[in-house]
């Protein structure tokens, strides 16, 4: 019996770590599910939403609240954007034959990642503009009848509450975006 030419060649690794292809297929498959069915939902209330503002759009031209009307666009506008946004950062990536499932997985968790950790800028920030005229129109409207007080402290709750929503949006996406950081760096520490 010979010995090795160098030590330690014949030690037992048990430490090592391999992916199982199935396992990482059926993974990668249920992401992309989920991320499809997600986008899919995202994209039919987009059409709601549009079709809402475009109808408050249209009437208010037609009782003269143009500063309405034009928060109604600015919205329409922001959602088209975010639609956009949507479709350009987090929807699927293309399988490439030449990677190996493992790394088009990480590729989808990087770029799932990026998208929700992104989410104030390209989801949210574009709906600002209408979401601040459309209660800078009521206040100012209701301002004429009641006064700038009055008109404050009735446009200050539902302003709360909407704000609010899009912080909890915020964080929400900030969360999912650190649970797939972490599965990209799991899948780093393998190689």
């Amino acid at each position: 019996m010979s010995l090795p030419p160098i030590q330690g060649w014949n030690n037992r690794q048990d430490d090592a770590a391999f992916s199982d292809p199935v396992d990482c297929a059926a993974r990668a498959g249920k992401f992309e599910r989920r991320v499809r069915i997600r986008n899919i939902i995202e994209y039919a209330a987009a059409v709601f939403v549009i079709i809402l503002f475009s109808g408050m759009a249209v009437g208010a031209i037609m009782r003269d609240e143009f500063l309405i009307a034009l928060s109604a666009i600015l919205t329409v506008a922001g959602i088209i954007i975010v639609v956009v946004g949507l479709r350009r950062r987090a929807s699927n990536l293309e399988r490439r034959p030449e990677d190996a499932c493992v790394v088009h997985l990480r590729r989808q968790y990087q770029r799932q990642y990026e998208a929700l950790r992104d989410v104030p800028r390209w989801y949210l920030a574009p709906l600002m503009p209408g979401v601040i005229l459309f209660y800078y129109a009521v206040t100012a409207k209701v301002a004429e009848v009641m006064g700038w007080l009055r008109a404050i402290e009735g446009a200050a709750g539902p302003a709360a509450i909407t704000f609010g929503i899009f912080a909890l949006v915020a964080l929400a996406n900030w969360i999912g975006a650190r649970a797939l950081k972490k599965k990209v760096d799991e899948i780093e520490a393998l190689a």
